[in-house]
């Protein structure tokens, strides 16, 4: 699936290096795959334009690619592609489960890359970092991998069970200079861990790198002002790797342009400058062309004092009713279908999420829908596999509930995603 040409802009203004980069990546996605070349075809862009012609007025002419046609980009380079050695997936935020298939190449290059992006949050090779996951990891191998390139003094997963008290009292005396982890996670830690540290009389936290989700601003503000802890934002997809990173003077994250060219799409969301649209310049496993990632942003005007060069963004995070809990990303259009996957037809659902010893996700129907609730749970977990491991690993809590259909055909508008849980950014 594409979307038909729509009003976009650049958000950099690429310089002749950066043009050399970008016309032969688009000769490489055409030369070597054939759902790329089908699709600059049928646009009537040929291999001839793509070498004679400027590839900033190529790619203009190039439809918005969806993760539908990803998807087919992604399958295909299992064929075409030599040395693939690891697999990158998504939860489905935009209603189709994501696969990137990794090589070799750009797995030296996204560590290379990722290295450099934690040297400008600040990383050093004095620093002890932990970086939480849940129990068994299945999110931080890549960035303690990255912290050893950057020769970081210690990089470990550590990984937060059911028994926090157990876990991190061994985390305490671990005593980490810095910590990567999801916001929702370390929101979850934080009270008990700083507990700890008070009954120890010491910790050497100095640095929080958050990670796959937007932070919330009480957590930003307490960690900054009480406890003298710099917080960083690190922005990333499946779907591309590393994008960016907030910097020294927190005022935004830096996309970096040598490795992307990023372009806006409008967007009707309120506070939001558009969404973010992605083609890769050095992705050779599965390249990006003119792809919707879907994050909605807000520009940040003018030069940083850092030094770095903008773009500067503000991620406001992805269109659409979508929701995260623990880092892992999930879509209401995508889990309604899985929910009715059994069933003759799709009907109404909202999702309500709230807190309790851990996140809780409702699943709310109409009543006539009870007698279907083994089937509806049973197919909306074994298509959402992120979900289905947080629930079997008790991380997270999944309830049927039902209420009178008149509750969905009211004429008041009603949220199809509920997101009851406290300090949850908006």
């Amino acid at each position: 699936m594409t979307t038909a040409l729509v009003d976009t802009r650049l958000l950099q203004r690429p310089d002749p290096a950066a043009r050399l980069k970008l016309g032969a990546s688009l000769r490489y996605a055409y030369s070597t795959f054939s759902t790329y070349r089908d699709l600059f075809e049928g646009v009537g862009v040929g291999y001839d334009d793509l070498s004679q012609n400027d590839p900033i007025a190529v790619l203009e002419r190039l439809p918005i690619i969806s993760a539908n046609t990803l998807a087919k980009v992604s399958e295909e380079s299992l064929m075409v592609i030599d040395g693939i050695v690891d697999m990158e997936t998504s939860s489905g935020t935009t209603g189709v489960r994501k696969k990137r298939f990794i090589s070799s190449e750009d797995d030296r290059n996204d560590h290379d890359f990722m290295a450099e992006l934690f040297r400008v949050a600040g990383i050093t090779a004095q620093d002890r970092v932990a970086c939480l996951d849940t129990d068994p990891v299945y999110l931080m191998v890549s960035f303690a991998r990255a912290l050893d390139l950057l020769g970081a003094d210690e990089a470990y997963v550590y990984s937060v069970g059911r028994d926090q008290g157990q876990t991190l009292d061994a985390l305490v005396r671990l005593d980490p200079t810095a910590i990567f982890a999801v916001p929702s996670m370390f929101e979850r830690c934080w009270p008990p861990l700083r507990r700890l540290y008070d009954e120890a009389g010491r910790g050497s936290i100095s640095k929080v790198v958050f990670l796959g989700e937007r932070v919330p601003y009480q957590l930003r503000a307490e960690l900054e002002s009480q406890h003298d802890i710099e917080v960083f934002s690190y922005y990333g997809a499946a779907e591309t790797s590393s994008l960016g990173i907030e910097c020294s003077v927190h005022t935004g994250i830096h996309l970096y342009t040598d490795r992307n060219l990023f372009e806006l799409r409008p967007s009707e969301r309120d506070g939001s400058d558009g969404q973010l649209v992605v083609t890769s310049l050095v992705q050779k496993t599965v390249p990006l062309v003119r792809y919707a990632l879907g994050d909605e942003i807000v520009l940040i005007p003018g030069d940083c004092l850092c030094g770095l060069l903008p773009p500067r963004v503000d991620v406001l995070g992805r269109a659409g009713d979508s929701f995260s809990i623990l880092g892992s990303k999930f879509h209401y259009d995508s889990l309604l279908r899985s929910a009715y996957r059994k069933l003759d037809e799709v009907g109404y659902m909202q999702v309500v999420l709230t807190t309790e010893v851990q996140d809780v996700l409702t699943v709310l129907l109409p009543d006539q829908r009870r007698s279907h609730e083994k089937n509806m749970k049973d197919s909306l977990l074994s298509d959402q596999l992120e979900l289905e491991f947080l629930v079997a690993s008790k991380l997270a809590s999944l309830r049927f509930e039902y209420v009178d259909e008149s509750y969905f055909t009211g004429s008041r508008k009603m949220k199809l995603v509920d997101d009851r849980r406290k300090g949850v950014a908006p």
